[in-house]
């Protein structure tokens, strides 16, 4: 999930093993670890666009903030907000309990088989008081959820999740009567305002539990890399407490972190990967039953070490997502680390003196590195480094055996974002969300790598649409492009599994002016022109949701479904979950829901359908 992603992103060692010991899979002779040429690891960047320094004429939006109250906000929030009026939505809204909404706020006709409910997890804030956490990453986790009831009816409502961080800082606030008490607990990139000393020295960093939703052996989880998932009540929002998967086998223990992107097999078999718990070192992948037992637990090799033996360099880098096929998993893992050093950056982090995720840096020198497991017992079938770039999502993979394309050698072919511009760049964006601005080098290009799953090397990587110019007044009335716009989240259809997609779904930067997502466009895999939804001047959308038509017996096609979207609208301070058809991206709103309140920018989402008797 960056905006994963995120965006929350997983602090790992590259360690397999223990500090100075050789990595197991190093002895399976199903391992294939091969340096690409170092030529091929220099990556010309797209070009910054001249970047406007405020919005102005239809985009220079009077965003109604709150003048009293809680969310109040102090006035360099103002002032950031009236200069680009997207950073509204980056406001905290508090809570707001799952109620009925009345029928003035549901415009269109909710469809029948939309029957069910709409989660999205991300930042319920970013600022404690006028004290702004270091990282969109470090906000306070919360859930939003919108109900399609079978009568038409609609509920509504938004909860923090009820972390032991949240209440350690409300608790704060409560002993000295004070809102604007400052940070009271460690993130990954925050650390804890200096009223705090003892938060920080010894104290690893606190988990936001802000990035996704999903629903496993019958709980609904909040997820982030941070820590353990947070179980949530799936009617009211409330906060249930953490969940612990056990294993029988007590040599294999899950990992400490739990991935925001966990992968949900056909089968119910589930797949992560986090920290590994202590005193390992390392990254570990765990394979959970579908009713929630523990079946599997491995390292997952993020170094070379050296090819001639020697030990394994001891170092942080950041996992957010990988790609799943119908055989494989696949981890792309770009070099960007915390490595040990005369600054003593990594010392200083693991004591607690200096934040992690402020300490990593961009190595030039060094490729990412390439990682496919087999799902049905995680073993390593490649290990490579390839070339150097930056990524924190991919819209999935798929095997094809006897690849003609590829000499026939069998092979798997993963859809990934490739960053525009440099990471650091993208990093400092997001370290301070209401001073960034944004350009098409903050976004990205979806891209197709093909990986020889014989000789393990990576054959192509390409775009997998061209590359469009920024949109004229041509392609805004016939509300498509020739090409793919700079993007983000990247969405297929469940159905396109286990084969290539046709469609894909993308949240877009199209340079209206408004400085930040402002459209949603279809890529269609081979043809000239995609689908752009443009919205309105001062309205900013959310990653869409793909939620497929119930099946009615008949042929159905790829793109039969929904697009299920939250939006900002600046002008009002307010949020609406617009209902799309998905085969008419463009095209008029099936149904719109209008909330009486905004909803922060959130990461990721899940649908869950209604059981409904005698309905598939």
């Amino acid at each position: 999930s960056i905006f994963g992603a995120r965006i929350e992103t997983s602090m790992t060692s590259t360690a397999t093993a223990r500090l100075g010991v050789r990595p197991r899979f190093r002895d399976a002779p199903s391992v294939r670890s091969v340096r690409e040429h170092r030529t091929a690891l220099a990556v010309p960047r797209r070009s910054t666009a001249v970047r406007a320094k405020s919005a102005s004429g239809e985009h220079a939006v009077d965003v109604p903030l709150p003048t009293s109250g809680a969310l109040a906000p102090p006035p360099w929030v103002r002032d950031a907000v009236a200069q680009w009026p997207w950073r509204g939505g980056l406001e905290p809204c508090g809570e707001h309990a799952v109620t009925r909404l009345s029928q003035e706020h549901v415009t269109g006709v909710v469809p029948n088989d939309l029957v069910g409910s709409l989660y999205r997890v991300g930042p319920g804030r970013i600022r404690v008081g006028s004290t702004k956490y270091k990282h969109w990453f470090d906000g306070d986790g919360a859930v939003f959820k919108v109900q399609f009831n079978e009568d038409g009816t609609v509920d509504a409502g938004t909860k923090f999740v009820r972390t032991k961080r949240l209440e350690t800082q409300e608790l704060a606030e409560r002993q000295q009567n004070n809102q604007d008490v400052g940070i009271a607990v460690r993130g990954a990139w925050t650390q804890a305002s200096a009223d705090f000393p003892l938060a920080n020295f010894g104290k690893f960093p606190t988990n936001p539990s802000n990035t996704s939703p999903m629903f496993h052996a019958g709980k609904l989880m909040a997820l982030c890399e941070g820590g353990a998932p947070v179980e949530i009540d799936e009617d009211t929002l409330a906060t249930k407490g953490l969940v612990n998967f056990e294993s029988k086998n007590k040599s294999e223990t899950m990992p400490m972190g739990f991935s925001a992107h966990a992968k949900k097999d056909a089968d119910g078999v589930l797949y992560t990967w986090g920290l590994a718990s202590p005193p390992a070192i390392g990254m570990a992948v765990g394979k959970i039953s579908e009713s929630g037992k523990v079946l599997k637990v491995v390292d997952l090799p993020l170094c070379a070490a050296s090819e001639q033996g020697g030990a394994v360099d001891y170092e942080f880098t950041m996992i957010h997502d990988c790609a799943m096929s119908e055989k494989h998993l696949v981890f792309i893992v770009p070099p960007w680390r915390l490595k040990p050093g005369f600054d003593m950056k990594l010392v200083k982090a693991l004591a607690g003196a200096e934040s992690f995720g402020h300490a990593f840096a961009w190595d030039a020198g060094k490729g990412a590195w390439l990682v496919v497991l087999r799902k049905d017992d995680l073993s390593v079938v490649v290990t490579r480094e390839i070339k150097n770039m930056s990524t924190y999502h991919f819209a999935g993979a798929y095997d094809v055996l006897g690849d003609e394309s590829n000499g026939g050698n069998d092979s798997v072919r993963v859809l990934v974002n490739e960053l525009n511009g440099e990471r650091h760049d993208l990093e400092k964006r997001f370290g301070d969300m209401y001073l960034s601005e944004w350009a098409p080098d903050g976004y990205n290009t979806l891209c197709e790598y093909v990986v020889d799953l014989k000789t393990g090397s990576l054959v192509r990587d390409a775009p997998l649409v061209p590359r469009a110019e920024t949109p004229g007044s041509e392609s805004r009335k016939n509300a498509a492009v020739a090409g793919q716009l700079p993007m983000e989240f990247p969405i297929v259809a469940p159905a396109s599994f286990g084969r290539a997609p046709r469609f894909v779904y993308t949240l877009c930067f199209a340079g209206s002016g408004g400085g930040y997502f402002d459209a949603i466009q279809k890529l269609d895999v081979g043809a000239e022109t995609h689908q752009v939804r443009f919205l309105q001047p001062g309205v900013f959308p959310s990653e869409v949701e793909f939620v497929p038509k119930r099946k009615s017996g008949g042929d159905e096609k790829e793109d039969s479904g929904y697009l299920l979207y939250l939006e900002y609208d600046s002008s009002e301070h307010k949020s609406a979950v617009v209902v799309l058809d998905a085969q008419d991206v463009a095209g008029p709103e099936l149904c719109r829901v209008k909330l009486p309140y905004h909803v922060p920018y959130s990461f990721h989402g899940t649908y869950k359908h209604a059981e409904r008797e005698g309905v598939k």
